[in-house]
């Protein structure tokens, strides 16, 4: 038990220290090529936050090839992630700040379109049963066209080019993103070791299965949530909302879309009557939130995580 609650402290320690290195470097290489903290955090910490259910995907789809039954952990994964993240982490980061709309509306419309569309059209692909290789393959077609389309009209290119002419500015960034990977991994190793020394110290102490599968889900955006934590404590707002987010538009279209290249998913059919359902339904009412006085409040984050406990409770003790 004394080494759990050790390797606990550690993992906790390590979540606050590569988080640190993700979000420092994520402002640096902002303010080095002229471009929002918010692209930052809509691509590359997005991007690594999600490697856990990247990674989960891809071993399930080799496996599903191989005659086993990984279709429940694959989808599970990515809409459990999904929903925790746009309710319970988004809520939890929003009791400590107030997110505001983006000053382009043009870029909250694309943003938030993108999740809804991405929902529904893992929804459309779900409907028969099977998410196949061709559909896996126009979901990662869609997010590089999304990823296409943020480029360009946040014009990241020109920026690019115009902040990097010279080998010194190249030299820095090249070394901002291998540290960005590095805090990556550190922030998902940590989480893996807070989630497995919790699960074990609460199997030692009696916790019924209930509340460990409630920390098995959790486990997935934890990483999400202590980027977003800590890009609000150094005021790196952008980074902060950027990976939530992102993380939700990465997950669907990426994550889901490899998995279903490598082998076909079958889909579960609570999954397809309830989670996508309620998960599209709480991207609604959070669009809903933001768009009521360009802002999400504290009483609004409350409604977020009030709805995380919805669906905890219709999880656990209905379905």
């Amino acid at each position: 038990m004394e080494s759990n609650i050790i390797f606990l402290i550690v993992g906790m320690a390590g979540l606050w220290f590569g988080s640190g290195i993700v979000v420092d470097n994520g402002q640096k290489i902002a303010t080095s090529l002229h471009i929002s903290s918010r692209i930052i955090g809509l691509t590359i910490a997005s991007i690594g936050s999600s490697l856990g259910e990247l990674v989960t995907n891809i071993v399930a789809g080799y496996r599903r090839s191989a005659g086993e039954d990984t279709s429940g952990i694959a989808f599970g994964t990515i809409i459990g992630s999904n929903i925790s993240l746009i309710t319970f982490v988004l809520g939890f980061c929003g009791l400590f700040t107030v997110y505001y709309l983006e000053r382009k509306k043009k870029s909250m419309k694309r943003d938030w379109t993108m999740l809804l569309v991405a929902i529904l059209l893992v929804f459309i692909f779900a409907f028969d049963g099977t998410i196949n290789i061709l559909e896996g393959s126009l979901l990662i077609i869609v997010y590089l066209f999304y990823i296409l389309i943020l480029f360009k009209q946040e014009k990241v290119y020109e920026k690019i080019t115009d902040g990097g002419n010279n080998n010194k500015d190249k030299s820095k960034n090249l070394f901002y993103m291998v540290a960005i990977i590095f805090g990556i991994i550190i922030t998902i190793y940590s989480a893996n070791l807070v989630i497995d020394n919790g699960i074990s110290l609460a199997k030692l102490f009696g916790i019924s299965s209930a509340i460990l599968g409630i920390l098995i889900g959790f486990s997935t955006s934890l990483p999400e949530l202590t980027i977003s934590l800590r890009a609000i404590y150094q005021g790196a707002h952008g980074i902060s909302i950027g990976n939530i987010i992102g993380g939700n538009i990465v997950d669907p279209l990426l994550s889901l879309g490899v998995g279903a290249f490598i082998s076909p998913i079958i889909i579960d059919k609570v999954n397809l009557w309830f989670d996508l359902p309620f998960l599209f339904f709480s991207t609604l009412v959070g669009l809903m939130l933001f768009r009521r006085g360009g802002k999400l409040t504290k009483s609004g984050a409350s409604v977020m995580i009030g709805l995380y406990a919805v669906f905890l409770a219709i999880k656990f003790f209905v379905i």
